[in-house]
């Protein structure tokens, strides 16, 4: 097949726009991955002929290049990306679909194409299966991309096909409404209702998301709780480093709700282990001893500290301050990552329940944003980034 690509190469420009999109889907389909220069030579061709493209075949192609791990340049996203908009009206909800989870595969944030993509999904929610409203919920979290309103019917749309979820699919939905922090706790009942029976068919990973994410959304529910950890216990040495902390998470979350439910003795320990590991010897960033300078020129706190271990040891805290009348303020200093894009300036779940485990530790927490706050105030000098951190609630109340 290399040899009948690299053949294939010189001969692209005379390749139709339908020849060029037929050509990257079948390489996708058939996991096929070509040569760098085969397909910066197929793109460059394709780049002009876009607007020639169908648009089943403009959102065969985002598929196509995400499928393959191919991050096109910024010139043909932006000639991609024009003609979904002009054409989008023509998609079919599997053309939706398709490109939303293509952009999130590839990490590729437009907020204005989102919305108007979001809109017109909206009215083809109906003729997505159980897998694709599951796929956009995941891609819109994994962008970090919240529309209240769109996600409101999709959950409407999905509640009577509930049952025809399949294990993943129940996970990547749970997931994803944590992340975005959006709750509905009629539909979240329901679906941990229908969720129950598949626990046994999840993989591990599937299951620490099933886990965390009714802590991330502070719902309880007891019964699927103890039925989940129980399964978790039987599949301990199948979960990576990502999934053991998630599964602490949650029962930390189950302690602080008082809960009767407690995770089999192996598995708490197992998770709590992989928990301490991942934060053992933390240091702090630049951004974070910047930010330490500035808290301790404020009144009361002088004495702040960075990295700070909470009294039960399974939190380090970013800047710690003891207030002068006992009470402790913990000043986490936020990367991009603990944010939605959309809408601006929004933790996303993964950061608020790490709030309120704090919280529920004794602290009052105070989230820095680093890029959208922290750094423009900084540049303006001392004056304004104490200023900044003032009116974010950094000092006595």
């Amino acid at each position: 097949m290399a040899a009948q690509l690299k053949e294939a190469t010189p001969k692209l420009y005379n390749f139709k726009p339908q020849e060029l999109a037929n050509t990257v889907w079948a390489l996708a389909t058939l996991d096929i991955h070509a040569d760098s220069a085969f397909m910066a030579a197929l793109l460059k061709e394709a780049t002009p002929k876009l607007l020639h493209f169908k648009p089943q075949e403009l959102a065969n192609t985002v598929w196509a290049l995400a499928t393959l791990g191919i991050h096109a340049d910024s010139a043909f996203m932006a000639a991609l990306l024009k003609e979904d908009t002009l054409r989008m009206h023509n998609f079919n909800a599997q053309d939706v679909a398709n490109t939303l989870w293509a952009l999130a595969t590839l990490g590729h944030t437009d907020g204005a194409f989102m919305a108007a993509l979001l809109k017109q999904a909206k009215s083809q929610l109906r003729d997505l299966t159980p897998q694709a409203l599951a796929n956009t919920l995941w891609a819109l979290a994994t962008l970090g991309h919240t529309d209240e309103s769109f996600l409101a019917a999709l959950l409407k749309e999905a509640t009577p096909r509930l049952r025809d979820f399949n294990p993943q699919n129940m996970a990547n939905t749970v997931w994803a409404l944590a992340k975005l922090r959006h709750y509905d706790v009629d539909f979240l009942a329901a679906f941990l209702k229908e969720a129950m029976p598949l626990l046994h068919d999840c993989i591990s990973q599937a299951l620490a998301n099933a886990a965390w994410a009714p802590a991330a959304l502070d719902h309880a529910d007891d019964a699927f709780m103890a039925a989940l950890l129980q399964q978790a216990a039987g599949m301990v040495s199948s979960f990576d480093a990502e999934g053991l902390p998630q599964l602490f998470q949650c029962m930390l979350w189950l302690e602080d709700q008082h809960s009767d439910v407690a995770a089999p003795a192996q598995l708490a320990a197992a998770c709590k282990k992989a928990w301490m590991e991942e934060r053992s010897n933390p240091q702090p960033s630049s951004v974070q001893l910047e930010v330490l300078a500035v808290v301790r020129q404020l009144l009361g706190c002088a004495g702040a500290t960075s990295k700070q271990v909470t009294d039960d040891g399974l939190f380090s805290v970013d800047i710690a301050v003891q207030l002068p009348d006992g009470r402790r303020l913990a000043v986490e200093v936020d990367a991009p990552s603990h944010f939605l894009i959309s809408p601006p300036g929004r933790l996303e779940g993964a950061a608020l329940l790490r709030n309120r485990l704090l919280e529920a530790r004794g602290w009052r927490v105070v989230s820095v944003p680093v890029m959208t706050g922290w750094v423009p105030h900084a540049k303006q000098g001392q004056q304004a980034a104490r200023d900044y951190l003032l009116r974010l609630g950094v000092g006595p109340l």
